[in-house]
């Protein structure tokens, strides 16, 4: 991979643009007048571009760019904070003041709402694989603007990591979150959001497994939960309890722990 900025603005972008190349250890490229495509094919890599608003990464075999956007969490954060509901929290028995680890944080809109859940007393982390999406991602909760106030303090609070969660489980010590989440690549995948078709292709796609799942139990003090699509046999697998949801293309499953 390597970095640049965008074309308007590069000399005020080129700052950031190293900061992003020094955390992600890719090498940074003026931009001077080259086309993104230019670029990809001159360097045959990604490329991740830093502008004034956003932060873009290009993929070098096509495909959607991807970039940082709340996606469908801003119409959830309102729905939650106007009915008390939403699946999510539901499925996790989430409150105030709880912890709440995200392994497959994404576009961190699960953890985007979990956090409203569980307020300024409360801990959102969530983990991500993938490094470049990590940072992506992180930069987009810290400088996100449109919203509302409450939403984008939420934003700031979520702590995102680098991190494949099989690793990150087995280091942590028992009892360490109220809830451990999975929402893992559905293997028939619904959305027809772009941020969703692009994250898609950077993402980690390993499956879950028993050890992992033991894991989450083990450091879980409430529930482990999983979202899912509602064909896959993934909770029947790992004994989650199934909130089936009507006319939804997907589940929330989950296991309570023994106190």
């Amino acid at each position: 991979m390597i970095i640049t900025t965008a074309r308007k603005g590069a000399d005020v972008l080129e700052e950031k643009a190293l900061r992003f190349s020094l955390e992600l250890a890719a090498p940074f490229i003026r931009r001077s007048e080259a086309s993104v495509q230019d670029l990809i094919q001159h360097y045959d890599a990604d490329v991740l571009v830093t502008g004034k608003g956003k932060v873009t990464l290009y993929s070098k075999d096509g495909g959607e760019p991807f970039f940082y956007h709340p996606n469908s969490a801003m119409f959830r954060v309102k729905q939650f904070q106007k009915t008390n509901y939403d699946p999510l929290v539901a499925a996790a028995d989430l409150s105030k003041g709880m912890l709440f680890l995200d392994c497959t944080l994404g576009l961190a809109s699960d953890s985007l709402v979990a956090q409203i859940a569980v307020g300024k007393s409360g801990r959102v982390t969530g983990l991500e694989a993938n490094q470049t999406l990590a940072s992506i991602v992180r930069h987009g909760l810290g400088s996100w603007q449109d919203g509302s106030a409450s939403m984008i303090e939420a934003m700031r609070r979520i702590e995102v990591l680098h991190a494949h969660h099989k690793d990150y489980l087995q280091n942590l010590p028992d009892k360490s979150f109220d809830v451990v989440y999975f929402d893992p690549m559905f293997e028939q995948h619904l959305s027809n959001s772009t941020g969703i078709k692009a994250l898609k292709q950077f993402a980690c796609h390993d499956d879950l497994s028993k050890q992992v799942i033991d894991e989450a139990i083990r450091v879980s003090r409430s529930r482990v939960v999983l979202k899912d699509h509602y064909e896959s046999d993934r909770f029947n697998r790992y004994g989650f309890h199934v909130m089936k949801r009507q006319h939804a293309a997907f589940h929330y499953g989950f296991i309570t722990v023994s106190k």
